[in-house]
């Protein structure tokens, strides 16, 4: 009897473990190189580069479809948009987009894909279903960043063109509402309730604080500033808040650094050097580690988010611009 009891507790234990093992979850950063027309995968339990994938000419905008399956990347010099297999690393369809896609997110129900196609003043909506292009909507001039709400119903976009985040309703697929800010907009985050907006600005080395309710700037947060003025407007880029929002994390690209904000009283907690013209910034799911594209000197700087300090430098593609982590089922 029991040695009964004993083989059926073993077939337990192994048959747990192995749905363990056939559910193991692994976190990647995946990193778009922009001048190497490919996007490299880093094994963030590892860290270490496992791979280059070619995808189109400039890469520019990437994300993580929200089962972990399916990775999208736009190609800005191609005008085409990269479906990638996240189980395989490798490119799974090629879906053509217009002129100059920049960014690009997945809806949050995984249903839909949204492109903003920077010369066309449009956005391109791509079907995950048969990955065909769905609808295109006449935006704004020149839109960048597109950025669904935390519960899916609106995606704020971004207009260089026009200096304001107008709203559309993912439902409708109508422009609700806009948000004049009176410079050149760049990276937007939100938090969780979708209360609040942040967006880093060119020339402006920090970042605004925008009432989504009310649409319309009601604070700012100012960084440190430098005497080195570039032409092209660089300051402040990549910007991504923590997942309890209490914390805001800011890239400089004037500065080569991430400060990092307590966004209750909008001061500093610290500012971390990285790589050089730092440009964007994301987290692993368990707040382990922060990753930072260095466009400049060609790597990615990651951070320990409770040390606060860079544990290690890793070496990407030519020019290395968006990134996007996330958990693949193994």
């Amino acid at each position: 009897m029991k040695i009964k009891k004993i083989i059926q507790n073993s077939l337990i234990v192994a048959l747990f473990l192995a749905s363990f093992s056939s559910y193991s979850q692994t976190s990647y950063a995946y990193i778009t190189n922009f001048n190497d027309s490919t996007i490299s995968v880093i094994d963030l339990n590892k860290l270490e580069k496992i791979k280059d994938i070619v995808t189109g000419k400039n890469p520019h905008g990437v994300d993580v479809s929200p089962d972990g399956k399916w990775v999208a990347v736009s190609n800005e010099g191609s005008n085409t948009v990269s479906i990638i297999d996240a189980a395989t690393n490798k490119v799974a369809k090629i879906i053509s987009v217009g002129n100059h896609p920049n960014q690009l997110a997945f809806s949050i129900d995984g249903k839909k894909i949204f492109v903003t196609i920077n010369a066309d003043n449009e956005l391109t909506i791509i079907n995950v279903i048969d990955w065909k292009k769905d609808t295109t909507i006449t935006v704004g001039r020149n839109p960048h960043i597109v950025l669904p709400s935390p519960d899916g119903k609106f995606a704020y976009i971004t207009l260089e063109g026009d200096e304001k985040v107008v709203i559309l309703d993912i439902v409708t697929l109508k422009l609700t509402g806009e948000i004049p800010v009176f410079g050149w907009p760049r990276i937007p985050s939100i938090t969780s309730n979708g209360k609040t907006l942040y967006l880093s600005l060119r020339w402006f080395n920090g970042a605004l604080i925008i009432d989504t309710e009310k649409k319309q700037v009601v604070n700012w947060i100012q960084l440190t500033q430098t005497d080195i003025f570039t032409v092209e407007g660089k300051a402040s880029h990549g910007i991504q808040l923590s997942s309890d929002g209490k914390q805001l994390f800011i890239t400089s690209q004037v500065r080569n650094s991430v400060s990092i904000i307590n966004t209750e009283t909008k001061k500093l907690i610290k500012e971390i050097t990285v790589g050089t013209d730092p440009n964007w910034i994301d987290f692993t799911n368990d707040r382990k580690y922060g990753i930072i594209s260095n466009t400049g000197s060609n790597n990615v700087s990651i951070i320990d988010l409770q040390k606060n300090e860079v544990v290690k430098t890793i070496p990407v593609g030519l020019a290395p611009k968006r990134l996007k982590v996330a958990m693949i089922k193994n």
